[in-house]
């Protein structure tokens, strides 16, 4: 199943593609509003890849586990295109949105969800750990060995996650594992927290975040790291709760 699932991930990869050239060219001309209710309208349609078809009665999660991963990979790669183009707006909107749940995954929890609906994980794909070992985050690993893009690479995806992380501390009813910053090196910060110490560059935090006071956004970075149980994240390699990778310290500290 794992090789199934290798296999059908590297067809869909074209598609992910397509969504993210089409988001790095949209995000740049179209007005904010506008493009935000049609991002949301078709990150809803990509949440839905990932759930049961209603005809299907008998279900196995490893059978459409490639579509969750795909899901999964394409979320951030937008994230990642709309901080390269700097549709900060968008990017509060995805992240602030809710999302309408698929008929066939709506148990009584609600008819909507929020953007962590868009996390992967696939245990199957450990077929891609070295023999004799087991990887921490397989669904990552295929993300890392899948980031061919030049114009947006592994590195920006790091970003991303990074993104969505702070997102998700700040969120209550939200919850995330940033399974590709495993392969994150502490000696390489991400750029666009490094500039945020910058007061005009954390505006642009603040318009993803909806928050304008860097004291604010610390108390409720820290409030959520107590909420997701950072405490018991041992498997990074340099830091468990990113404090110092979003640069939370330094924040809005320079003119």
């Amino acid at each position: 199943m794992g090789k199934k699932v290798l296999e059908d991930c590297g067809k869909l990869k074209a598609i992910r593609d397509h969504i993210c050239d089409w988001v790095l060219l949209e995000s740049e001309v179209c007005d904010e509003r506008e493009f935000s209710e049609t991002l949301v309208e078709v990150l809803e349609k990509l949440r839905e890849l990932k759930s049961r078809p209603p005809e299907i009665n008998s279900w196995n999660d490893s059978w459409f586990e490639a579509h969750s991963i795909f899901v999964y990979e394409t979320f951030l790669y937008i994230v990642a295109a709309l901080i390269r183009t700097g549709a900060y707006g968008v990017l509060h909107e995805v992240f602030t949105s809710h999302y309408l749940r698929p008929s066939s995954d709506n148990h009584g929890g609600g008819n909507f969800e929020r953007f962590d609906c868009f996390y992967g994980y696939s245990e199957t794909l450990q077929v891609l750990a070295p023999e004799g070992r087991k990887l921490h985050a397989p669904a990552a690993e295929l993300v890392k060995r899948q980031a061919d893009r030049e114009d947006i690479p592994f590195a920006d995806i790091m970003q991303a996650e990074l993104m969505v992380l702070l997102m998700s501390f700040i969120t209550i009813e939200t919850r995330w594992y940033p399974q590709t910053l495993h392969y994150s090196s502490y000696s390489k910060g991400y750029p666009f927290f490094v500039r945020a110490a910058q007061h005009k560059n954390f505006i642009k935090l603040s318009i993803v975040t909806g928050i304008t006071s860097a004291d604010e956004l610390r108390e409720k970075v820290k409030e959520g790291h107590q909420r997701l149980g950072t405490d018991r994240w041992y498997n990074f390699h340099f830091e468990r709760n990113f404090w110092s990778s979003m640069n939370m310290d330094q924040l809005d500290t320079l003119k």
